[in-house]
């Protein structure tokens, strides 16, 4: 299976470059070096005009039964149906799994894709194909939406990293064959926690504010007595992005951003004390504060995530739809309230749906025919069901959607144009998404 340490580097600063101008320091390769590596592109011309000005992907890691979640079908065998009864919505004649009572009552506010297809089933090659648009390949690994959104908005970025991931970024959630500067930079931490830090944005205890400035003259003292390198754009721009990672580090609008402890405990509540729900409270701060693209990775409260191959109904019930209903509730509602909601695109998914039939194990199994993604915001049609599957919920028979085709309304709302190429290593042009298009209804 390809990894992105199978593929060669993009063409940039080599490791030798990057030690002899001293980036590999104290805090490793953290934010100087993402902000320095980042110049090295400049402004791709691949933004066009777009309802969305960022987006929220919640990635439902291990594949979400659609059956159990938002595709019931309660006519089917006892065998496929399973243990939950569909309930009404605030949708007239769309029913959605009983786990969801007060995310029921926020289906007027979205897109509902019930016919999701892929044919990949496996847990990373899925993943790619979801969260690049393109099948896997040995040759290479593609840049996930967040990457691209980052490279593509390149002249546009503030302080703040364009590409967060909370709490950690999911598999293929990366660069791909960019370079590493438009991975997410990634929150490594529980906001639900007491003492909730951000790793690479709160230096060390010890390490006090003054002490930051005398390590920057420091360095600046240093890197005058390096005559001997030959210059480059990166050692030309070192300073200019040595004040960067400066000003991120020490920035109070940067560092409120992550603040969560700011939010009362009314707002903080309504989104629920989990670390799903907070993780939806962090990434609206995160969005406010100008991040162009949140990955919230939802892995339950377990490695497997809603990879349920046993005690699928349990597991869902009391462990993974309480969190996600109350928060993802909370979230849209919170957008809404605060104007947000119209220029921030939400998509939910996961890597695959699930087998109708439930296993002896009490589970369901990898399923990649059929699945269901949520979309809302930035224009996206409300109250829309696009698509359907067939009576046990195998595959659709209705208005399939590939990942290609999510990728094409992604980009396209976010005002990229999905026929754009960028650059591999090697030179070769790819297009950002490859016999993809947006579905008539979400345009």
């Amino acid at each position: 299976m390809p990894t992105s340490a199978n593929v060669r580097p993009c063409r940039g600063p080599s490791r030798r470059e990057l030690l002899r101008v001293g980036l590999l320091g104290t805090w490793g390769l953290a934010l100087e070096d993402l902000l320095r590596l980042r110049a090295w592109s400049a402004d791709t011309g691949a933004t066009q005009p777009g309802k969305a000005r960022n987006c929220i992907l919640i990635w439902l890691a291990g594949g979400p039964s659609h059956i159990d979640t938002f595709d019931p079908k309660p006519d089917a065998p006892a065998d496929v149906k399973g243990e939950f009864k569909p309930i009404d919505t605030s949708v007239a004649g769309l029913k959605i799994s009983e786990v969801f009572p007060t995310l029921a009552q926020s289906m007027h506010e979205v897109t509902l894709i019930r016919s999701v297809t892929s044919p990949e089933a496996d847990h990373d090659r899925a993943a790619h194909h979801l969260l690049t648009g393109y099948r896997p390949s040995p040759a290479l690994v593609y840049p996930s939406y967040g990457s691209v959104v980052a490279k593509a908005r390149e002249g546009k970025r503030g302080v703040l990293p364009p590409y967060v991931a909370v709490p950690d970024a999911p598999l293929f959630a990366s660069s791909g064959y960019l370079t590493p500067a438009y991975d997410p930079f990634a929150v490594n931490g529980d906001p639900n926690q007491a003492g909730f830090r951000v790793r690479n944005l709160t230096p060390p205890d010890r390490l006090t504010l003054e002490r930051l400035r005398r390590r920057r003259e420091m360095v600046k003292a240093l890197d005058s007595f390096a005559k001997e390198v030959s210059a480059t754009p990166l050692t030309a721009s070192r300073d200019q992005f040595a004040e960067q990672a400066y000003d991120l580090l020490t920035s109070s609008a940067a560092q409120a951003a992550f603040r969560i402890e700011e939010e009362s405990d009314k707002v903080r509540e309504n989104y629920g004390r989990t670390p799903f729900g907070q993780s939806c409270l962090l990434a609206r701060r995160l969005i406010e504060a100008g991040v162009s693209f949140v990955t919230l990775n939802d892995r339950g409260m377990g490695p497997l995530g809603w990879d349920t191959h046993q005690q699928n109904f349990p597991t869902i019930k009391n462990t993974l739809a309480p969190p996600l209903d109350k928060g993802l509730s909370a979230l849209l509602a919170d957008l809404s309230e605060r104007g947000l909601l119209a220029n921030t695109l939400v998509i939910m998914m996961g890597e695959f749906g699930r087998t109708p039939t439930v296993n002896k194990m009490a589970g369901r199994d990898h399923h990649g025919r059929a699945n269901c993604a949520l979309l809302a915001g930035a224009g996206m049609p409300k109250g829309l069901v696009l698509g359907r599957t067939d009576a046990k919920a195998d595959s659709p028979v209705e208005r399939p959607v590939t990942p290609a085709d999510l990728a094409a309304t992604l980009y396209t709302a976010l005002g990229i144009d999905p026929n754009f190429q960028f650059e591999t290593p090697d030179g070769r042009p790819v297009r950002l998404v490859d016999n993809g298009k947006t579905p008539s209804e979400l345009l």
